[in-house]
């Protein structure tokens, strides 16, 4: 049943004894994560699923403590290496090798190198490599080379087949590839939190393992585990979700955020000179960013931010699913709709994004109709509106700060200091398809990276 209204927030807002998003929420751990379904795992998740929140909340919806692990990330000169001009894989760095990086110019002072890749395979394992380790440290990462690889195989290929309903039995190469892919994080995941537990227990870690830079979020999650007794492999797929949730979406937003502001006539200029007072560079060969502050980009670049929200837009596909607990009545403007308990409500934020009556030419990516003037300041300031990336209610992405933060500090490192152009000569973005929460490019893009040029 299709129902149109216009207070969707009020809504969404209401207590989870009305709308309970756990039962969505649930179907997913055990649908599409990997964990079987049992009466004892149902009261585990009940009881520990606050909780478990708990630590994510205060790492990635703080603002303080996001600014605080990006900043520990040193994008900035992670970033100085977004390409390494080498054409030998022992050399690259790990987000180059998914991006079939071909050596056009080698580089030097007085030669300027240039490579083509794959932008979208580039960019979407450049911000994971920030991201995970940020979470889990930077042993997990290291230690299984194949993790990349495995996540973006569950993601694109095995994620949208089990949404959909296709059982995990089906003879399907896509599914039995992904389900491996699947297993196989899964398994790493556990030993991860074999290993944090040998660690808070000042025991010997597995393979004498570096543990030093695991996150509060995964020290305070395990400790909820091990009060509530879960098994390993629940804690494991309950955390693939963790891992998903934080690298799924923002990843695949970062190439189109990129790819846009890449190839709109005169924007990329307009956004480095607005980044500039935030991104210092230095001048002697190759150039460097010796200053960024991720707060001055946050809130005092409009230009930038309008333009991550127009990218949102664009391409993310949030929806908001919940459980009716109790009777609940839906004002439909002519008329009142009664929604029973046992039924779901399923509220796709995007199809708003593409509304004529909302979007004046939604099609078109023009970050200025975020954009408006503080009446306070009388600067400009870049506001949400109508959008709802994050999905809405209480139960909205919980990683929403840390994961715009991420956006916006990545985007301004690698447009201060490289210069992106099609390989082919003009840019043509593809056509996206549908993904499991932001659109993805029917193919990649190849491009020519090379240090950016200062006159």
């Amino acid at each position: 049943m299709l129902i149109n209204f216009p207070d969707v927030d009020r809504f969404i807002a209401q207590s989870s004894r009305t709308l309970n998003p756990t039962p969505a929420q649930y179907t997913l751990f055990t649908r599409v994560f990997g964990a079987t379904d049992t009466e004892e795992l149902r009261k585990r998740v009940e009881k520990s699923r606050m909780d478990l929140l708990g630590p994510v909340e205060r790492a990635f919806l703080n603002d303080s403590a996001a600014t605080a692990a990006l900043e520990k990330a040193d994008i900035a000169n992670t970033a100085a290496l977004l390409v390494t001009f080498s054409s030998d894989t022992r050399y690259m760095k790990r987000w180059e090798l998914s991006a079939r990086i071909r050596l056009v110019t080698a580089d030097s002072p007085d030669q300027p190198g240039n490579v083509e890749a794959d932008l979208q395979s580039l960019v979407r394992d450049f911000g994971a490599c920030i991201s995970i380790p940020l979470l889990y440290g930077q042993d997990f990462l290291d230690r299984y080379p194949q993790l990349l690889d495995d996540f973006w195989k569950f993601d694109n290929d095995l994620f949208p087949l089990l949404m959909v309903g296709i059982p995990s039995w089906a003879p399907i190469q896509m599914m039995k590839e992904g389900l491996a892919a699947r297993s196989r994080l899964a398994d790493a995941m556990a030993a991860l939190y074999r290993r944090i537990g040998q660690y808070q227990r000042g025991e010997q870690v597995d393979f004498g393992a570096d543990m030093s830079d695991i996150s509060d979020v995964a020290l305070g999650r395990h400790q909820v585990y091990e009060k509530e007794n879960w098994p390993i492999r629940h804690r494991a797929d309950l955390d693939l979700a963790i891992l998903w949730g934080q690298n799924a979406n923002t990843q695949p937003v970062l190439f189109w955020l990129l790819a846009f502001i890449y190839s709109t006539p005169g924007l990329l200029e307009s956004v480095r000179e607005e980044a500039a007072q935030y991104v210092r560079i230095s001048r002697p060969y190759p150039p460097r960013i010796t200053f960024m502050d991720i707060t001055g980009l946050s809130s005092d670049c409009p230009l930038l931010k309008a333009c991550v929200f127009e990218t949102y837009r664009l391409t993310v596909e949030a929806t908001s699913i919940r459980y009716v607990e109790k009777r609940v009545s839906v004002d439909a403007g002519m008329y009142q709709q009664e929604l029973k308990p046992g039924m779901f409500v399923s509220i796709p934020h995007a199809v708003t994004q593409r509304d004529t009556q909302v979007y004046a030419n939604p099609d078109e990516f023009n970050p200025s109709r975020f954009l408006e003037v503080d009446k306070a300041s009388g600067r400009p300031a870049a506001r949400y509106g109508r959008l709802k990336p994050w999905g809405s209610g209480p139960a909205m992405c919980k990683g929403r700060t840390f994961a715009e933060k991420e956006l916006i500090s990545c985007c301004a490192a690698i447009i201060s200091l490289w210069d992106i152009s099609p390989a082919s000569g003009s840019w043509n973005l593809p056509a996206m398809v549908p993904g499991t929460g932001v659109k993805k490019p029917v193919a990649d893009i190849r491009v020519s990276i090379q240090r950016r040029a200062f006159s």
